[in-house]
């Protein structure tokens, strides 16, 4: 599988403001997904406040190019169908929030994806982190880390290379980050809130991270491409 490049978005889509408000803003932030996987196409997305995944995958003009999977609390995943086949996928819950922020629990959503060409398996882990920023909840950041450390230590297989994104609400030198750290490398960390948006992954082969810009939302889409 030596040299496979894997191209992952990972965007936080403000779903209630963008998608609910103001109704796509005219397609925006789908036109900053199209506009980057016209250049190189992604393998994986992964989003966060995402309420119809084929509303925005839709506007993009790439629900022929991309399989798309809806999941718990609002968190969405796409792959690309001519390179990746899916062998399972399920969610799990790894968190909560704190009473004075309370929406609920967190969960990470995952899918098991097997290269076409090459049978090399990605272990693909979307996460959108508990409230308030920067606490880890209310079992706080070490547990919400250890939680999402399990899920991958007991779901992933031997070989499988692990990529884990999200909006995680918990910059870079949070307990989240730091615990997750110990046993995933650092990939890319965007600004948006301090820095809250991450990607790590098992590999350490990274070839490129690009800044997206906003495309309506009040995160920043985050592009990043890893040699497997």
């Amino acid at each position: 599988a030596r040299g496979v490049q894997v191209k992952i978005l990972t965007y936080n889509l403000f779903w209630w403001n963008l998608f609910g408000k103001r109704q796509g803003a005219g397609g925006s932030a789908s036109k900053l997904i199209a506009a980057s996987n016209g250049q190189h196409p992604f393998d994986f997305m992964g989003f966060q406040e995402c309420e119809n995944i084929n509303w925005v995958i839709g506007d993009a003009g790439l629900l022929g190019e991309f399989e798309t999977m809806p999941g718990p609390h609002a968190m969405c995943m796409a792959y690309r169908k001519s390179a990746w086949q899916k062998l399972a996928d399920s969610s799990q819950d790894v968190g909560e929030d704190r009473w004075d922020q309370w929406y609920g629990t967190r969960a990470g959503m995952w899918a098991r994806l097997q290269h076409h060409e090459t049978g090399q398996v990605v272990f693909f882990l979307n996460h959108h982190g508990p409230l308030p920023v920067d606490t880890g909840g209310m079992c706080g950041g070490e547990a919400t880390a250890f939680n999402l450390l399990k899920l991958i230590a007991t779901t992933a297989h031997a070989g499988d290379v692990v990529v884990l994104v999200g909006d995680f609400n918990a910059g870079p030198e949070t307990e989240t980050l730091k615990s997750l750290r110990t046993r995933l490398h650092p990939v890319y960390t965007g600004t948006s809130f301090g820095g809250v948006d991450h990607v790590l992954s098992s590999c350490t082969t990274v070839l490129s991270n690009r800044n997206l810009g906003s495309g309506g939302s009040d995160h920043d889409a985050l592009e990043t491409v890893i040699q497997l």
